[in-house]
């Protein structure tokens, strides 16, 4: 089985609270811990977490995973279990990254008008004739 559909199925945070319950064991305790302070129910953050593991996770994190999934008789849930323990343990980098500043800077601008003569009796140029 693949990990598309560990992604897809647990972005609904209904079916990922469903889905933690079926993993259980400590793992809801720890998901309830970390839940609480951020203001989130459990299936949000097991969906977040999701997610994040998704856009984060390195080549090396996807190859356990797979093989995990590869090997196990509930794959789903077995993919669960590596993610959000992953995810609990720090592996993955869930702060939001800090926009750097760009590196080039453009010039200053100086204008610099010259004063020169006005002349009022001179012909004036037109596009038009």
């Amino acid at each position: 089985m693949d990990a598309t559909e560990l992604f897809r199925s647990c972005a609904n945070e209904h079916v990922a609270a469903a889905a933690l319950l079926c993993v259980g064991g400590g793992l809801v305790s720890r998901i309830d811990k970390a839940a609480r302070p951020a203001g989130l129910t459990r299936g949000a953050l097991v969906a977040t977490l999701v997610a994040d593991y998704e856009r984060k996770a390195s080549p090396e994190l996807r190859r356990q995973l797979a093989y995990g999934m590869r090997r196990a008789e509930m794959p789903i849930l077995a993919g669960l279990r590596h993610v959000l323990d992953v995810a609990l343990n720090g592996a993955l980098d869930l702060a939001p990254r800090r926009l750097r500043r760009p590196e080039w800077r453009a010039p200053p601008l100086t204008w610099a008008a010259e004063a020169g003569p006005f002349n009022t009796g001179e012909a004036r140029h037109a596009l038009h004739s």
